[in-house]
């Protein structure tokens, strides 16, 4: 089924690499860095003011990235980089294409450290992408772009009713990001829901590869997200063609197809508090990470909200309009005047957001959080012709390192 030929870790990514063009490190250096600068360049000069420089050691070639009042130069040896890492050509080319992250080309072992952090590789990264796609890097300029049809700021703690404007509503979301729409399930479908998920959490253990655990408060591990609920559920199985779910989730794009069998397949999150280990709390982040970016994306996240959510209960949070920027890896209490957007729902509610949206879901204020959100993705053609049934970019999270770490399973990490 994979086509992980060097085994790292990462299936199928040096296959879906072949329908890339190569770049050459040598290459990219001397002829197109140059073309790129000129062409721009000016998005990325501010964010890389006094940055330190970044170094590549690509199959016996290094060279040092510096930035400068033009863009990125390049020079060769590492002497005065800060941080230098070791990777080979296909890497460095998949780095550049968006097929694999600063953290996805570490974590699958087909990059590494010599000196320095990854959090100083990913400093470049969105002047990287900016560099590259020509996508300018998000920062509070995005106010002037979240903007209504008719020219007003845009409310982004709107919720459109059932029989809302669907013009206004593919607006929305195509602008911000996300989408809340209220009461699209009743009562009685969410109960059904609900047992279901409990019995899919009944028949899921630790050490199960398919699901999350985190360690609270009292040593205990606590899931926090099942995937391929199917395997158990035939209930929730069937909602991956639900039609009130197809509609709203093809507003973001009438090609949409659901990820029925790959992808995770539908999943269930469930919010605990006191989680002291573990992703039960996720920080700000985007659903390509790891990398896929031109496999992924686009790509909706619809979810069906089964409590309510709200700080006291984990509530998913938005950075609005930061799916159409390149973006900076962001901490908790880090955003300043970006706009973020925590989503209040209700039981029965539906939330659709973009899997590079940067979203996060920070841990619950109230002493017992129990909120589950199913959620279902949709994408385009291109990604189930390169992903197989079965599989996921995030496999790598589910697979050991040397240290025997198990990013899903917390009670494996270290403290």
């Amino acid at each position: 089924m994979g086509t992980d030929k060097l085994g790292t870790g990462l299936p199928w990514v040096e296959a879906i690499a072949d329908s890339f063009p190569r770049y050459s490190c040598e290459t990219f250096h001397t002829v197109e860095l140059p073309a790129l600068n000129a062409e721009n360049g000016r998005l990325v000069v501010d964010d890389l003011a006094d940055v330190p420089p970044l170094a590549f050691r690509v199959d016996g070639l290094t060279i040092t990235w510096i930035a400068t009042a033009d863009g990125i130069e390049a020079v060769e040896g590492d002497a005065n980089a800060a941080t230098l890492v070791e990777l080979d050509d296909a890497t460095f080319s998949a780095f550049l294409h968006e097929l694999l992250t600063a953290s996805g080309s570490v974590r699958t072992g087909r990059a590494k450290l010599v000196r320095g952090t990854v959090a100083s590789w990913k400093r470049w990264e969105p002047a990287t992408r900016a560099l590259i796609t020509g996508r300018p890097i998000y920062t509070e300029a995005v106010w002037d772009t979240l903007i209504d049809r008719d020219g007003t700021p845009l409310d982004l703690h709107r919720r459109f009713p059932v029989d809302g404007d669907r013009d206004e509503m593919r607006h929305f979301l195509a602008t911000a990001g996300f989408l809340h729409v209220k009461g699209v399930y009743t009562p009685e479908e969410i109960s059904t829901l609900r047992d279901e998920v409990e019995f899919v959490r009944s028949k899921t253990t630790p050490g199960d590869p398919f699901s999350w655990w985190s360690v609270n408060a009292d040593g205990e591990e606590v899931v926090t997200r099942v995937n391929y609920l199917g395997r158990y559920s035939q209930v929730l199985q069937d909602l991956c063609f639900e039609p009130r779910l197809t509609e709203w989730a093809r507003l973001g794009n009438p090609a949409f197809r659901v990820c029925d069998d790959r992808l995770d397949g539908p999943m269930v999150f469930i919010k605990s508090s006191n989680v002291v280990k573990g992703d039960g709390d996720l920080g700000w982040h985007v659903d390509d990470g790891i990398g896929g970016h031109p496999v992924l994306c686009p790509l909706i996240q619809g979810g069906i909200q089964l409590d309510y959510a709200n700080p006291e209960n984990g509530q998913l949070m938005v950075l609005a309009g930061s799916h159409r920027y390149a973006n900076h890896w962001r901490k908790w209490g880090e955003e300043g005047n970006l706009p973020v957007t925590k989503l209040e729902t209700e039981p029965g509610d539906l939330t659709l957001h973009f899997g590079d949206v940067m979203h996060s879901t920070p841990p619950p204020t109230g002493p017992d959080a129990g909120r589950r959100a199913l959620y279902y993705k949709f994408s385009e053609e291109k990604t189930f012709r390169w992903v197989p049934s079965g599989c996921h970019y995030n496999d790598a999270l589910f697979r050991a390192d040397e240290d025997g770490t198990v990013s899903a399973r917390a009670a494996t990490q270290r403290a």
